[in-house]
């Protein structure tokens, strides 16, 4: 019998003193990743209520400045301002109550853009004219306008009577260039 054998029992030293280290071993690594986990979460949390009530305040406050500056795309709203002709197939608009203005762009059937501009072209001779492109545009007449290397679209101008719906009188009719497309430009000269 060694030395050793009289201090440690045989298997105690390697059962209990290994299986404890263990035992201890898997308590702290699931506390770690408990700890981490519950850490993470609360700052993931901590940060989306911050960033949200940020938002939230920047929009309450912001409210009305926020929804006229906003790009519409209700068909029936502008048709309260001004007289759409056809059924539109794509339609995106705002309006400067300020400057008493709207600016629409509308999509028409091929057919339909044919028919407005012949209608129109009793009004008034048409005109090639260049227009710049707002943000706002559909993505189709934005890369149109980056093609040209000008930012700008080229179309053709026309009056814009069939439109008008008091107190929106003046303006222009620019089918641009290529489709079937409708920039229309309306004022009012009411102050």
């Amino acid at each position: 019998m060694s030395s050793l054998a009289l201090f440690f029992p045989k298997g105690k030293l390697q059962t209990s003193g290994i299986s404890g280290y263990i035992s201890l071993m898997h308590w702290f690594v699931a506390g770690s990743l408990s700890t981490l986990l519950f850490c993470s979460v609360f700052a993931a949390s901590c940060s989306r209520t911050n960033k949200n009530s940020n938002v939230e305040s920047h929009n309450s406050s912001n409210t009305s400045a926020d929804n006229s500056n906003a790009a519409k795309t209700n068909v029936e709203e502008l048709g309260l301002l001004v007289t759409i002709p056809y059924e539109a197939e794509d339609i995106v608009w705002k309006e400067d109550a300020a400057h008493k203005k709207i600016t629409a762009v509308l999509r028409f059937s091929p057919e339909d853009a044919n028919k407005i501009t012949a209608e129109a072209t009793t009004h008034r001779a048409p005109q090639n004219v260049t227009l710049s492109t707002s943000s706002w545009f559909p993505a189709e007449l934005i890369a149109q306008s980056e093609m040209t290397g000008d930012d700008l679209l080229h179309g053709t101008s026309y009056a814009a009577d069939a439109f008008y719906q008091e107190p929106y009188s003046n303006g222009r009719l620019v089918r641009v260039e290529g489709t079937d497309y409708f920039v229309l430009e309306l004022t009012s000269d009411l102050k």
